[in-house]
């Protein structure tokens, strides 16, 4: 896997982020846009919920590309209605499905709203 071939930087002021990520060489991998659905193809209402199954369907995404967590060196989040309480609902989840031992570059967005009904969706860049 690529965790030696990255060199992350830890960000100063949000704890969970790195302010960079530098890839030595290789190839990456483009994961687009993961949102999580029930069996049934429907948005959950509860937001904890939509936020493990959109990791499950990035963690999916990247092991049909040959990459785990630990290979990400990029990800954007886009949560509809951000608030603090959300915020606090998506690192907590985000910490225990993914960890906080190798940070990747990261942005956080607050948007109106996402496909599907979804409350959230998560793209990102590993390298493999």
């Amino acid at each position: 896997m690529a965790a030696d071939r990255l060199v992350r930087n830890p960000a100063p002021v949000f704890p969970g982020i790195s302010d960079s990520v530098r890839v030595a060489s290789g190839d990456l991998l483009f994961v687009s846009g993961a949102v999580g659905y029930e069996d049934d193809g429907s948005a959950p209402d509860d937001f904890e919920r939509a936020v493990e199954l959109t990791y499950a369907q990035l963690r999916r995404a990247l092991h049909a590309g040959g990459a785990t967590f630990t290979d990400l060196v990029r990800v954007n989040v886009y949560i509809v209605g951000l608030d603090e309480q959300r915020l606090a609902v998506w690192r907590s989840a985000r910490d225990r499905i993914v960890g906080t031992q190798e940070l990747p570059a990261s942005t956080l967005i607050g948007v109106q709203s996402l496909v599907g009904g979804a409350q959230i969706e998560v793209d990102a860049i590993a390298a493999v």
